[in-house]
């Protein structure tokens, strides 16, 4: 069932969007929802997003189609009463839109129905639709439409007989595979914290369950950073910066902190930049460590040379954000555990 998500230049807000009637699913998709948001899937949950907004209809009609394309996959539970709601079935043309225009990923759930009622409107379908012709001429044939297409995409069958968490288990392990993301990049420099800081903050998230991304093979001594470490980036809910004393001087590092700063742009990804036994002062600045390694970048590719311009304002960027501190006498497990801490708060969306 698995695919993995296409590249796309979208910014994606949520990993899953679902699309229900919620007084046939309540609990299952409630049920979904929860275990999708332990794993880290960040999700959109109809009633639980719009229910504290004054203006219902108004801010559905604004905000949903929006979302759905700032989704990379949408889950779509085909229940009796579906057919029966006006919401429900447009959001299910915008889904299918996205679809067809943006590779996005539909899977459907036949929750208690034939995948044959739903394909040829029968049944609930077909009853739910003639009630709705009367009132909506205009929009019951792309209703037909997106719902025989629908019918057409593999997906789940669920029945009477079956548990509720058994296919939730399924969903959700497709899920995971298919978003193929990380929940953190970890960008550091290799002498200063490898062995030290940085591999206790790994085995710290690791703990957790966190899915991290950690070069530890050594791999910076090479003179440009590798497409894989790119990659990895572009597919990190978040990246924690460590700048060290000898941050600075790493090419690799500093291509990472670009591409970072581009995904925070563009991405909205979030950056925890964390200063570890210097002053943010000077990376900011670029004086001590870090006006030395500029200067030494500088006499080596050229005061004009265009990257040496983009890790300035990387960094000077990356030191203007909220960042966390390790001073030398500071026990490093105390800060790691408040890290750690903060990155399971569900404020992080994480």
């Amino acid at each position: 069932m698995a695919m993995e998500i296409k590249d796309a230049d979208t910014s994606y807000k949520y990993d899953v969007f679902l699309n229900f009637m919620e007084h046939d699913t309540y609990t299952f998709t409630g049920n979904l929802y929860y275990a999708l948001r332990n794993k880290r899937i960040k999700t959109f949950f109809f009633p639980k997003e719009i229910q504290n907004h004054d203006d219902y209809q108004l801010q559905l009609s604004l905000s949903v189609p929006k979302t759905i394309q700032e989704s990379r996959i949408s889950i779509v539970v085909l229940s009796k009463n579906y057919a029966s709601s006006t919401r429900c079935l447009d959001e299910l043309v915008n889904i299918l839109e996205c679809m067809e225009m943006k590779s996005q990923l539909v899977w459907p759930i036949f929750y208690e129905v034939g995948l044959i009622e739903v394909r040829h409107q029968k049944g609930w379908f077909g009853e739910g639709l003639l009630v709705l012709e009367k009132i909506y001429p205009d929009r019951i044939h792309q209703w037909r439409v997106a719902l025989s297409k629908v019918a057409f995409i593999s997906g789940w069958n669920y029945g009477t007989d079956q548990f509720d968490y058994e296919l939730i288990e399924k969903i959700v392990e497709s899920t995971v595979q298919s978003l193929s993301c990380y929940d953190v990049f970890l960008s550091f420099c290799g002498e200063d914290t490898r062995y030290s800081f940085t591999g206790f903050l790994y085995q710290a998230l690791r703990r957790e369950g966190f899915k991290i991304f950690m070069d530890d093979e050594g791999l910076e001594g090479g003179n440009q950073i590798s497409q894989t470490l790119l990659k990895a980036i572009e597919k990190s809910r978040l990246s924690i910066v460590v700048l060290s004393e000898n941050y600075g001087y790493s090419t690799w590092c500093l291509d990472e902190l670009v591409k970072i700063m581009e995904c925070k742009k563009i991405k909205n990804q979030l950056v925890w930049p964390i200063f570890f036994k210097i002053e943010q002062s000077d990376v900011s600045n670029q004086t001590k460590s870090y006006g030395e390694a500029m200067r030494a970048h500088e006499d080596r590719f050229g005061k004009d040379c265009e990257n040496v311009q983009k890790w300035r304002s990387a960094l000077s960027e990356v030191a203007l954000l909220k960042g966390d501190h390790i001073k030398e006498n500071q026990y490093e497990y105390e800060f790691i555990k408040k890290i750690v801490e903060r990155a399971i708060e569900p404020e992080n969306n994480m």
